[in-house]
């Protein structure tokens, strides 16, 4: 098969990334029962990747689509699917995993998203180097997208992204050119409080000096009335990275505040947060029911009262915070320094900052000498927990695990270790990111006897 073969074909299955697939042939933007035309454009790891030419026969499970970039727009990679076909199809492709991994495992549902569009809380849109103000390409790192509108966020974003546009004509921003490392605006990250009405818009730049008071002045004219908080992020390196080295604060809070179950959390420009604000009330309450076997009150309420629980990769405190709150004592531990510094303030803010303590470093680094935990929470980045970590958990053998999972795929092969000495008790799947094939699986593991 050559570059720009015509392709003809009948869609069987999603392979891992979500893509419609039938061997060797990956589609992107199709879905199980789609007969297709499509054009042969790259070979993948193992396989063939074809673009999208026309739908020949759709589907029972496809839609129309809402949003006039979906079929090119990398934010929804599944927004032609219906919702309900999304849940399915994220349940079997999560079994699927697991039995592949021959683990007996299942996950009996997903937690459906009460939003499924409008339901971010952030959202990167990045800056390209034609001045496009949007996101990039499915499967692309250097073609972008010039969003009219985006479904992911909220209403106003239109607005926002516009008045960016704007601004960079006006004020002569160049863009960044991601090939030539040349140009001054990057991205454009907006973040929601969607419980409190908040609203942070922080641009990225390349370089602060290029925004003397003059433009910066002009910058909040225009962008404070469209927000509560308004920030100049520096990143100096040719990386492609969102967040900045050094801020400044230009109008409004320091912070964005966010209040999940009934507690506040305070965030900076660079704080990870999770990015479903209802769906992380269910994901935080799904932890919380996992910490302990006690139960008490007529509603069977998590007692955890008293536990000694280790808070790994614990971010802001969002699950820590959560326990103590029910009478745990927690250690949270975290990389990025200034996350720890903000948690303290988020333990203090609600009230149990005598039950927590802290530390920032590498958790593969961390002294377990000082630790003799009940329960150990693991929410780790999507590639998994490191080696280390993952031999120090299994060395130390606290009495239960509760693994916090954004990519299952990881999750099935450090079980493959964590079975040696722990069985899972329980496992739940919850739906934080609808229109795209991401699932949240949270897995309670016990220490065998």
């Amino acid at each position: 098969m050559k570059f720009g073969d015509p392709i003809k074909t009948v869609i069987t299955n999603f392979d891992d990334k979500g893509r419609g697939f039938t061997p060797p042939l990956a589609i992107p933007f199709t879905a199980p029962g789609d007969e297709v035309e499509a054009t042969f454009v790259k070979r993948g790891k193992g396989m063939k990747i074809g673009r999208l030419s026309s739908i020949v026969k759709p589907s029972p499970d496809r839609v129309d689509t809402p949003c006039p970039h979906a079929g090119v727009c990398g934010g929804c990679l599944w927004q032609h699917l219906a919702y309900d076909a999304q849940l399915r199809f994220k349940k079997e492709m999560i079994n699927r995993a697991f039995e592949r991994a021959g683990h007996e495992e299942r996950v009996a549902e997903v937690m459906p998203s009460p939003e499924t569009f409008y339901y971010r809380n952030r959202m990167d849109y990045v800056i390209g180097w034609q001045g496009e103000v949007g996101l990039k390409e499915y499967g692309s790192w250097n073609r972008y997208l010039d969003l009219s509108t985006c479904l992911l966020l909220d209403k106003e974003t239109p607005m926002i992204l516009q008045t960016v546009r704007e601004l960079m004509h006006e004020l002569k921003i160049e863009p960044w050119d991601a090939k030539k490392y040349i140009g001054d605006l990057r991205y454009c990250v907006v973040r929601l409080g969607k419980n409190t009405g908040e609203r942070m818009i922080t641009l990225v730049v390349h370089d602060l000096v290029k925004f003397d008071d003059t433009r910066t002045s002009i910058l909040v004219t225009r962008l404070s009335p469209l927000c509560t908080t308004l920030y100049l992020s520096e990143n100096p390196e040719i990386t492609d990275l969102s967040v900045g080295k050094t801020h400044a604060l230009l109008h409004g809070n320091e912070f964005l505040t966010e209040e999940v179950n009934g507690i506040r959390y305070m965030i900076h420009p660079n704080s990870f947060f999770q990015t479903n604000t209802r769906m992380a009330a269910e994901l935080q309450d799904a932890v919380i029911s996992s910490l302990s076997l006690r139960r008490r009150g007529t509603e069977g309420e998590v007692d955890v009262a008293g536990a000694r629980i280790l808070d790994l990769y614990c971010g802001l405190g969002f699950f820590g915070i959560a326990a103590a709150k029910r009478g745990a004592d927690v250690y949270g531990h975290e990389l990025d320094a200034q996350a720890i510094e903000l948690a303290k303030r988020n333990a203090e803010t609600n009230g149990v900052g005598d039950r927590m303590r802290w530390g920032a470093g590498p958790t593969e680094a961390l002294d377990w000498s000082a630790e003799n935990p009940d329960v150990v929470i693991v929410d780790p980045p999507r590639a998994g927990l490191h080696p280390k970590a993952l031999k120090a958990l299994l060395e130390n053998a606290p009495p239960r695990i509760v693994y916090v999972s954004c990519n299952y795929h990881r999750l099935v092969e450090e079980l493959k270790e964590l079975k040696t000495k722990y069985r899972v008790e329980s496992m739940q799947a919850l739906d934080l990111f609808p229109q795209t094939p991401h699932v949240e699986v949270v897995a309670s593991l016990i220490k065998q006897a």
